[in-house]
């Protein structure tokens, strides 16, 4: 493959690696974000927990048990549902990590062609230049 269709094809894969990167960070970010959601629900259970698990009065003491319960359960579910989350984020973070590494290699050898390609250029350039600097200098030294 010439240079060119290279320089190309590294710079598309380069695009598609760093649109997954992005869809990757969005994914993590709704993670992320659902994860603060839970955690802020079981703060307020916590805290209802702490506030209301009291017994005001002889007619609560029944419901008391009740409560105590439906906090568990959902707390309970609350904190396996924060569980799969974390699992979710782990695999996103291992994708995540080896897409990145991916981008970073089509990074350095995509940079490494450009450099190449402009070595080349350059060369040529120099090569035209001296061409025209030759024959100058031979058109002048024919002249009498």
């Amino acid at each position: 493959m010439d240079r060119a269709r290279r320089i190309e094809a590294l710079a598309v894969l380069q695009r598609i690696k760093e649109h997954e990167l992005d869809g990757h960070a969005a994914e993590m970010g709704h993670i992320r974000a659902h994860q603060a959601q839970l955690q802020t629900e079981l703060d307020k259970l916590q805290n209802q927990l702490e506030t209301e698990a009291h017994i005001p009065s002889p007619e609560a003491a029944p419901f008391l048990a009740g409560f105590l319960k439906a906090i568990d359960t959902r707390k309970a579910f609350l904190l396996k549902e924060m569980d799969t989350l974390d699992k979710k984020a782990a695999l996103i973070e291992g994708r995540l990590f080896e897409t990145y590494t991916e981008a970073r290699s089509n990074e350095a050898v995509l940079d490494k062609n450009l450099s190449e390609k402009r070595k080349e250029e350059d060369t040529a350039e120099s090569a035209t230049l001296e061409e025209i600097a030759r024959n100058r200098y031979m058109r002048q030294m024919a002249k009498p």
